[in-house]
């Protein structure tokens, strides 16, 4: 695939990633869906969603639709969340190569997929939950995805009887606080920040630095109409195909 983005851009940002000493990568939906997701946000997926279910995803993702219709949240949970199935690309590859550089800090993801479990990378922060997290809401016993997968209907605890909470954060629910300072707080020490697509809430990091300090910030984002004064340079390209090009 041909690469738009002006050669000096990528060398530019090449030269601050290889002079960086902290760099933090924010994961978000394009990262899922280039390796195998989709995005539930987008209006093929909200029209097929709405027709399969009678919902769009925004809707059944949310706390109230999990409080009043459980057995549908989880017919949609299960086969559009879970039955997604992903992999590594060349993205995460470089991701591992900077971090065995030294160089990356820190990895925000803002999918609740989390990475790929073939993906060996330190200090990640789910900051929207995960799927891999699972509780009784009565008697805080811990459940796996594949208990959720293997259940009939709803997946209920074995000891109470109640349905089993995902570790997820649904819409509607606040992010949580420690949650949220500790992915600040890295972010706003990183030299170099790549955001890697849009959020699925919707809502965003503050990508804010003190004003002594220099920070490049580096947005990918496949929507022509993204305009974003926050960040220096907004990426058109797949992420996996420019990643590589600028992690040696």
């Amino acid at each position: 695939m041909e690469i738009r983005t002006d050669e000096r851009v990528i060398k530019y940002i090449k030269r601050k990633i290889k002079d960086s000493r902290n760099v933090v990568a924010v994961l978000g939906i394009e990262m899922l869906v280039e390796g195998g997701g989709y995005d539930l946000d987008c209006n093929d997926e909200n029209y097929r969603v709405e027709e399969e279910y009678g919902f769009c995803p925004e809707d059944m993702l949310s706390t109230s639709f999990f409080n009043a219709k459980v057995e549908k949240f989880y017919r949609f949970y299960k086969k559009e969340i879970l039955g997604m199935k992903l992999h590594s690309t060349a993205a995460y590859d470089a991701l591992v190569r900077l971090q065995l550089q030294g160089k990356l800090s820190a990895v925000i993801c803002q999918n609740f997929h989390g990475i790929p479990q073939s993906v060996k990378l330190g200090n990640v922060i789910d900051l929207n939950g995960s799927i891999n997290i699972n509780q009784c809401p009565h008697c805080d016993k811990d459940f796996d995805i594949q208990y959720i997968r293997d259940s009939k209907g709803i997946p209920q605890c074995d000891h109470c009887k109640v349905a089993i909470r995902p570790g997820i954060r649904l819409i509607g629910e606040r992010v949580d606080s420690e949650l949220m300072t500790q992915a600040a707080i890295a972010c706003d020490g990183a030299d170099v920040l790549l955001i890697l697509g849009k959020n699925m809430y919707h809502d965003r990091l503050e990508y804010t630095t003190a004003p002594e300090r220099e920070q490049l910030k580096v947005l990918f984002s496949k929507n022509e109409f993204e305009h974003n004064s926050k960040v220096d340079f907004i990426i058109r390209d797949d992420i996996s195909e420019f990643l590589p090009l600028i992690i040696n």
